[in-house]
């Protein structure tokens, strides 16, 4: 009898008693590019119960709070990477400007609801914040005559990106997929906390041959291509042997005078 008069008091005091609170969606883009903004989303129900707060973190940590009792009904707290417009933030809603590389992270959103129930919800979702130079990859160790079936001796590098572009070699447009032929030196860190990728290409030099490399990152692509002289064996051997025998000659002169 007691708690059936408690419960009626309740109702009289705070209205219907919610227990079907429910985070419905939240929206978190997947990938964002450093600098830009997003706007971030969290839609709840709250079955007839009233909004205690809205709470948003990054890798658990709290930098927004929306509570409507409140005076301001907004608070930003300090977050390495996190920049908070206020003034496009509201009770569903956070927007974020100026995105770095520290803002990749897990993102919550937590709904809580007045007394008497306090019943809470939350939903996450991962932004990945990429950076991708609009600089083509570079290509070194092209500029030789290889003499036909000569293994190239030829490497892509990335330029300066976050986190490390994905490279692919092309022949003549055809993809190489033999391992054998690829060298992955994989990716080193450079300034900023960003990346360059390499990866190497030994096929058999061959007439008429184009290379491109191509790097992506997401749905982004950068590339650059480069043809590779040949010559055949005679040619190449007698290429080596003049300049084997310039260099004896230049010795022999300096030697002289």
């Amino acid at each position: 009898m007691k708690s059936v008069i408690l419960l009626s008091f309740l109702l009289i005091m705070y209205g219907k008693v919610s227990i079907c609170l429910r985070v419905v969606g939240i929206s978190v883009p997947s990938l964002k590019q450093r600098g830009e903004s997003v706007t971030m989303t969290c839609d709840y129900d709250l079955e007839g119960g009233r909004l205690y707060s809205v709470k948003w973190y990054r890798d658990n940590e709290e930098f927004y709070r929306y509570m409507p009792r409140l005076r301001p009904q907004q608070h930003a707290h300090r977050l390495d990477g996190v920049k908070v417009d206020l003034e496009k933030s509201s009770a569903r809603r956070v927007h974020l400007r100026d995105l770095t590389l520290k803002s990749r992270g897990l993102y919550r959103c937590e709904v809580s609801e007045e007394a008497p129930s306090f019943h809470s919800a939350q939903s996450e979702a991962f932004m990945e914040v990429y950076y991708f130079s609009r600089e083509n990859p570079s290509i070194s160790g092209h500029e030789q005559t290889y003499a036909l079936d000569e293994p190239l001796d030829v490497n892509c590098s990335s330029a300066k990106a976050f986190p490390a572009p994905e490279l692919q070699w092309y022949v003549n447009g055809k993809k190489v997929i033999e391992r054998d032929l690829l060298i992955a030196h994989g990716a080193r860190p450079v300034s900023q906390g960003l990346l360059i990728s390499t990866l190497g290409i030994r096929a058999p030099a061959k007439p008429k041959m184009k290379i491109t490399c191509v790097a992506s990152l997401g749905n982004h692509k950068r590339e650059r291509s480069a043809i590779i002289e040949t010559s055949s064996s005679i040619e190449h051997a007698a290429k080596y042997s003049f300049i084997i025998l310039t260099s004896i000659v230049n010795i022999a002169m300096q030697k002289i005078s």
